[in-house]
C-alpha cells in the first residue's frame, strides 16, 4: 500500500508494520502523542532513519496519505482521525492491516495472553538462522540483530511470522497456516470472552495448531481442520523437555535427544521456546537447527532485560503488567537474589480496577519478607476510564510481608532507593520513562 500514514506509530506493533510498509517501497509517515511530548527519541530517530516521515498528531500528516492505519490505543476524536474523515481517507485498524500483510503467505501466527512477543521473535530467529528467510512482525524489539528498531523483518521468502493480538478483534480472521496458543489467562478481557476468542482462532488454523498442554484452557480448545501439536513441561505432550534446568541467566533442556541452551531465565521463557519450536518444525526447520539458533537469541527489550548485573546488584527492566506476567517476572527475578525491590507502575485505570484481586494475589504470592514494592501512579494513556481506583487504593488490598510504599513519581523512587545490594525489578507497560528509570537506578547504585 502506497502513501500510508500510521497513527500511533510509536506503539511496538504499529512501528513494526510501518517499517514493513517502508521496506516494501511505500511512502510512509506517522504521528504519535509521545513524539509530540518529546518522548521515545530513539524510536523516532530510527524510524526517520528508515525514511519514515514523522508529523505532529495535529492532522497535518494526513494530507499526502492515500490510507491511514490507526492503533486501537488512540482516541476516536484525535485530529488525525478527524482529518482522515474530512478528506475521505480510509482508515484501517492495526489488525486489518496485518491481515492484509499475511494474505498469500505461509503465515505462522502466535496467539495467547502471555509470551507472544518472545515466542514470535524466537520463531523468526530460528527460521532465519535455518536459512528460511522469514518476514515477521513482533510486538517488542530484539536487543540486537535485526534492521531498524528490531521488531520487524522483511524477509525474502513467503513465510511470515506474526504476533496475533486478541485485542485487535481480528484473531479469528487471520486463518494462519500454522498457529500457536501460548496460554490463556485474564488480560484484556474476561476469561469467558477469551475462551470464545481463542476457540475461534484455534478453529481457524488451517494445517497446524500448537497448544500448551500444561494450560487447562488451551487443552480445551478445539482443533478444527488443523493437526494438533502439543507442548508441555509437566503434562504428556508431543514436545516435552527432559533434564530441565533453570539458572540465573539461562534455561537448559533436552528435546528428543537434542540439547537446548536458551540464554533467557525463567520457566515462562522455556514455554515460549517450546511454542516457537512447535511451529518451526512443521515450517521445515530441523530440531538440531532450532537448538543451534536458540543459543544465540539476544532476547527482547523490556522482557526481563538485565540492565546491570554484578554479584551485589542486579537491575532488571520488564514489561509485565497483567497477573500472569507479573508472577512469572517475580519468579524469574528471584533467581538473581534473595531480596527484591520491585518498582511497579500499573497500566491503565480500567485494567487495574478490573484485575485488582488477581494482581494483588500475584504480588502477595511472589513477594517475601525483606522485599519491597514501590507503587507509582497509574500510567494513563488516555481514554474514558475513571480514575477512581489508583495505586493508593490498590496498595490497600495487598496482603504481603513485603514493605509497600506508594510514591508520587520517579524522583521519589530514586530518593527512596535502599543501599545498592539486591535485585531491582522495574515493571510496567508502555511508559517510555520506565526503561530510563531502570538505567538511572543502575547508574545510581551500580556506578
Amino acid at each position: 500500500m502506497k502513501n500510508t500514514h500510521f497513527i500511533g506509530i510509536a506503539g511496538a506493533g504499529m512501528s513494526a508494520l510501518a517499517q514493513l510498509a517502508r521496506w516494501a517501497g511505500g511512502e510512509v509517515s506517522g504521528s504519535d502523542r509521545s513524539f509530540d511530548l518529546g518522548e521515545n527519541a530513539g524510536l523516532r530517530g530510527c524510524l526517520e532513519g528508515e525514511g519514515i516521515r514523522i508529523y505532529p498528531q495535529d492532522g497535518s500528516g494526513i494530507g499526502p496519505a492515500a490510507a491511514a492505519v490507526s492503533s486501537a490505543a488512540v482516541e476516536s476524536d484525535i485530529p488525525d482521525l478527524a482529518a482522515a474523515g474530512e478528506k475521505g481517507i480510509p482508515v484501517l485498524g492495526r489488525g486489518e492491516y496485518l491481515l492484509r500483510l499475511s494474505r498469500g503467505k505461509r503465515s505462522l501466527a502466535v496467539a495467547g495472553t502471555n509470551g507472544k512477543s518472545t515466542t514470535t521473535a524466537l520463531l523468526a530467529w530460528m527460521l532465519e538462522a535455518g536459512g528460511l528467510d522469514p518476514g515477521c512482525a513482533v510486538g517488542a524489539a530484539l536487543r540486537s540483530g535485526w534492521r531498524g528498531w528490531g521488531n520487524a523483518r522483511r524477509g525474502g521468502s513467503d513465510i511470515f511470522c506474526f504476533e496475533a493480538d486478541e485485542s485487535d478483534g481480528f484473531l479469528d480472521r487471520y486463518r494462519p497456516l500454522y498457529g500457536a496458543v501460548t496460554n490463556i489467562t485474564p488480560d484484556h478481557f474476561s476469561l469467558e470472552r477469551l475462551r470464545e476468542t481463542f476457540a475461534r482462532f484455534a478453529a481457524s488454523c488451517r494445517e497446524v495448531l500448537a497448544v500448551n498442554n500444561d494450560c487447562p484452557e488451551c487443552r480445551a480448545l478445539p482443533s478444527g481442520p488443523a493437526r494438533r501439536v502439543t507442548f508441555a513441561v509437566n503434562s504428556p505432550a508431543d514436545l516435552r523437555p527432559r533434564g530441565v534446568r533453570i539458572e540465573r541467566n539461562s534455561s537448559f533442556f533436552r528435546l528428543s535427544g537434542v540439547d537446548f541452551h536458551l540464554p533467557l531465565p525463567g520457566l515462562h521463557n522455556l514455554y515460549n521456546c517450546l511454542a516457537a519450536v512447535s511451529l518451526a518444525l512443521p515450517a521445515g526447520l530441523s530440531l538440531d537447527a532450532a537448538a543451534r539458533a536458540v543459543e544465540n537469541f539476544p532476547g527482547l527489550k523490556r522482557r526481563l532485560e538485565v540492565i546491570f548485573d554484578s554479584p551485589e546488584l542486579t537491575v532488571i527492566d520488564d514489561y509485565s503488567h497483567n497477573p500472569a506476567k507479573i508472577a512469572a517476572a517475580l519468579a524469574a527475578a528471584r533467581g538473581y537474589g534473595s531480596h527484591l525491590t520491585v518498582i511497579y507502575r500499573p497500566h491503565g485505570y480500567g485494567p487495574l480496577k478490573r484485575f485488582r484481586r488477581e494482581l494483588a494475589e500475584a504480588f502477595s504470592a511472589g513477594l517475601r519478607p525483606g522485599d519491597r514494592i514501590f507503587l507509582l501512579p497509574v500510567f494513563y494513556a488516555g481514554g474514558t476510564a475513571g480514575a477512581d481506583f489508583g495505586s493508593s487504593e490498590f496498595s490497600a488490598g495487598l496482603r504481603t510481608p513485603a514493605e509497600v510504599r506508594v510514591l508520587p513519581d520517579f524522583p521519589a523512587v530514586l530518593e527512596n532507593l535502599p543501599p545498592g545490594r539486591g535485585v531491582f525489578l522495574v515493571m510496567g507497560a508502555r511508559d517510555p520513562g520506565l526503561p530510563r528509570l531502570a538505567r538511572r537506578i543502575a547508574s545510581e547504585l551500580g556506578g
